[in-house]
């Protein structure tokens, strides 16, 4: 009897399973494909279930028997939500099982940054430290405004590892929510008053932080990005970098990804990471656990955990 079909998009969803539920499901890699559109023809009908980051309506339609889209994460710009439920195709994500993991990344690359740690590293291996003394000071953690964009699960758990350090804390998002910080009257009022401004927005939320937020944060400011890529103008942010019109800027999430290398060089004051802020071995643990979960309903029924309705 032939097995159901499930579409892996790329090798990532295949390592993410770990050799889970291959034998419930036919694995189409469509990565391996030296023709994605003949593969899809021979093989689609037959495909129920799929283990992705991204999914165009294109796509959708090339699958008339889809019933689940699982997205091994929280984001789901990129997956054509309507579409899919429009065609009766739920869609699932892992929910709240790396919001923490995420916290603490965007922490650790606000501390570097503030505390300029790449610059200090270098300044005592190119000898600045025996030939010019000691470099700038920096802005203590306790005073610092440190303004939210977003207080979603992520968000939230941020504010909460900031507050011990003493410095001010608030936030903005389109909604009213009870929380212990103040919510300032809009983005803009927020990247002004801040001077650290991290971004845990919706990936939904594109070019939300534009060049005019940019300006309003300011020349002594500090961007954190660990949402989504599209949700700033990386452009604005890379001329307002290299013009001092930007303090400095820490992103761990790109317009596109791999970001190419060449993109940033000589952008001064930018700290980089490859999109791994939710990656520790405990949370892709819970992601694969949350993946299988919901990949084992298309098959036995019931309802999905973390369904997206937005």
């Amino acid at each position: 009897m032939t097995k159901p079909g499930l579409l892996l998009l790329d090798p990532r969803m295949e390592r993410l399973l770990d050799g889970a539920l291959a034998d419930r499901f036919d694995f189409v890699r469509l990565w391996e494909a030296a023709d994605a559109d003949a593969l899809l023809a021979e093989r689609g009908e037959g495909v129920v279930a799929a283990l992705a980051n991204s999914f165009d309506a294109k796509l959708l339609e090339r699958l008339p028997n889809l019933r689940l889209i699982a997205v091994p994460g929280t984001g789901y710009d990129r997956i054509a939500v309507g579409p899919a439920r429009q065609r009766g195709v739920t869609v699932a994500n892992a929910g709240d099982v790396h919001s923490r993991d995420v916290a603490d990344h965007a922490v650790a690359m606000l501390l570097a940054s503030v505390h300029r740690l790449p610059e200090l590293h270098d300044w005592v291996l190119t000898g600045s430290w025996s030939g010019k003394g000691y470099p700038r000071f920096r802005t203590a953690m306790s005073g610092h405004r440190f303004g939210i964009v977003g207080l979603g699960n992520i968000g939230a758990a941020i504010a909460h590892r900031l507050d011990p350090f003493g410095g001010e804390i608030a936030w903005w998002g389109p909604r009213e929510k009870d929380a212990p910080w103040p919510r300032r009257d809009s983005l803009h009022d927020l990247a002004r008053w801040c001077s650290v401004l991290v971004v845990a927005a919706r990936g939904d939320a594109v070019r939300q932080i534009d060049a005019d937020v940019i300006a309003a944060v300011g020349a002594k400011g500090l961007i954190v990005n660990i949402s989504r890529g599209a949700v700033i103008d990386e452009e604005a942010l890379i001329s307002a970098l290299k013009d001092g019109r930007l303090g400095a800027a820490a992103l761990d999430v790109f317009e596109d990804e791999p970001t190419p290398p060449e993109r940033w060089k000589g952008v001064p004051s930018v700290l980089l990471s490859p999109h791994i802020a939710g990656a520790s071995v405990q949370s892709v643990g819970r992601l694969r656990d949350a993946a299988i979960r919901n990949l084992s309903t298309a098959l036995d029924g019931g309802p999905v955990v973390n369904e997206v309705t937005a």
